[in-house]
């Protein structure tokens, strides 16, 4: 894996490179492709820049990711997947300053490929997990002091992803907080754990902290109601699973009120 690069240095190399677009909503066909996207659609890069985060390739070529270390040696990570249609840089924003009050490290991986909002725009759970492995380990992140972290379609994939975690020999993810984003039963790879692939209790070992806004537009998708199906379901299939519902909170309300990261993170710290 290459070293870690200062994102506006590598940024200003990317710029210089020739993109010859593609037509509308069509994904990025590399990472060069898909950094100059980013720069010119992600309003939070700037902000990403000015804090340090570093962007790390990935090891198909097709993405990216960015690294943000605290001052001094981290004492945990944050291993965090973005929203539909949206980018790392918001992930690296929204979490720092909690990060850095908690000495935690955060790695913010691009799984959108910039275009598209078919599955095939991103990443799928095992690709995910292939990248997230080779970034966690060149970053020294250990399983056991990590926290992955998912925001709507990004919480949506932690269950398959987690479920095909457990069953690999080196299991990556203990801790795991889904961010206003419930188990969809018609995702393919939902349908295979609800069927046995992975065991009875794919989700044993492992503690889960789910996350609600009352005024979530989609309850039954991102909402309440679908936060409480899914922690029934993991917790028959073997998780510790917990519930925090704010009721003044939406879609974007576990970073927007900060209470609801603050909980998330004593969660986390407090069992290690």
């Amino acid at each position: 894996m290459r070293p870690l690069l200062p994102l506006a240095p590598f940024l200003i190399a990317i710029l210089a490179i020739p993109v010859f677009a593609q037509g509308p909503g069509m994904p990025a066909r590399d990472g060069d492709e898909l950094l100059a996207r980013a720069a010119a659609n992600s309003r939070r890069m700037p902000e990403a820049q000015r804090l340090g985060a570093h962007v790390e390739r990935t090891r198909d070529g097709r993405s990216f990711a960015l690294v943000w270390r605290p001052p001094g040696p981290p004492a945990g990570w944050i291993v965090t997947l973005h929203g539909s249609g949206s980018w790392a840089h918001d992930e690296i924003a929204l979490w720092q300053p909690f990060a850095r009050k908690r000495q935690l490290g955060i790695i913010a991986l691009q799984w959108w490929f910039g275009g598209g909002q078919q599955m095939a725009d991103y990443y799928a759970p095992p690709e995910m997990r292939r990248e997230l492995e080779g970034l966690m380990v060149a970053a020294g992140a250990r399983p056991e002091h990590t926290l992955l972290h998912g925001f709507s379609r990004g919480a949506a994939n932690l269950y398959a992803l987690v479920a095909m975690d457990s069953r690999t020999p080196r299991p990556l993810f203990r801790n795991v907080v889904a961010n206003s984003g419930g188990m969809s039963a018609d995702f393919p790879m939902n349908r295979e754990i609800e069927h046995g692939r992975f065991g009875a209790s794919p989700y044993a070992g492992t503690r889960w902290w789910l996350y609600c806004g009352g005024g979530d537009p989609n309850p039954g998708r991102d909402g309440c109601p679908a936060m409480r199906r899914s922690q029934q379901w993991l917790r028959d299939k073997g998780a510790t699973a917990d519930l925090s519902e704010d009721s003044g909170g939406d879609h974007g309300g576990f970073h927007r009120r900060g209470q609801n990261v603050e909980g998330a993170l004593d969660w986390f710290l407090g069992a290690r």
